[in-house]
């Protein structure tokens, strides 16, 4: 890898890697994607009694349309359940296709089973620590702790390659689109706005310019997407 485009992934990355601890929780949130390391996360974390019950949720996204033949919800039970985790400890979530969602749906999935957790411990990818913490402030307000996998980017790029789940070139254009996020997402209220440091802005510029941008969201992207939720509450609420 070049060595300036590492230098500027470094950046970011250092920026959307949380540090702090996790916290007990009632309830432990696992987030859909391609990585199995964070069903297993979930699983050691309820093992070691930092939660009482796991939602797993998440249909396809853009890492896993096309790759899995069942939902990254259910991949994730199985995978929790071999670590040994009562399958009656397991919740899922299967219509969520972005991090957004994963929030909005698993709490309609937790009301429907008549659960109504006091606290949440959620577990992503790395890099979407911070979104996640940023999306849990406006979604669970202040009953929430992440908890981080504190994994250095040469280490998670060497498990996720190793592994066959991506590449170096999907790795990082996923990283800038986090960025990306973070800048449109809490105009429309979704997400929490958070500040983001001038080194981590000029990385950002850098790696668009290095032609990073795949997963870039505009405007429009996000105004279908607000379209969505809301032809789902009219039809939601017509069924009432």
């Amino acid at each position: 890898m070049d060595i300036e485009i590492k230098r500027n992934v470094l950046i970011l990355w250092d920026f959307l890697c949380l540090k702090n601890k996790p916290e007990k929780a009632e309830c432990i949130i696992g987030l859909g994607s391609i990585l199995e390391s964070v069903p297993r996360k979930c699983a050691l974390l309820y093992k070691n009694g930092y939660g009482k019950y796991i939602i797993f949720t998440g249909n396809c996204g853009k890492g896993t349309e096309g790759v899995i033949t069942k939902t990254e919800a259910e991949i994730f039970k199985e995978i929790a359940i071999q670590e040994g985790v009562p399958e009656d400890k397991i919740l899922i979530e299967e219509k969520a296709t972005n991090t957004y969602e994963n929030f909005r749906y698993s709490l309609k999935v937790l009301e429907e089973n008549d659960l109504h957790p006091e606290s949440y411990l959620i577990v992503g990818k790395p890099y979407q620590e911070r979104r996640a913490e940023d999306i849990a402030l406006v979604e669970l307000k202040d009953n929430f702790s992440v908890a981080p996998f504190s994994v250095g980017f040469e280490e998670f790029l060497e498990y996720v390659t190793s592994n066959g789940l991506m590449n170096a070139e999907d790795v990082i254009n996923e990283i800038v689109a986090e960025i990306n996020i973070c800048l449109l997402a809490p105009k429309y209220g979704i997400q929490q706005e958070c500040d983001i440091p001038n080194d981590v802005m000029a990385s950002y510029q850098f790696l668009c310019n290095a032609g990073y941008n795949r997963y870039l969201l505009t405007d429009d992207k996000i105004a279908r997407v607000l379209e969505k939720w809301r032809q789902q509450e009219i039809l939601n609420n017509g069924r009432k």
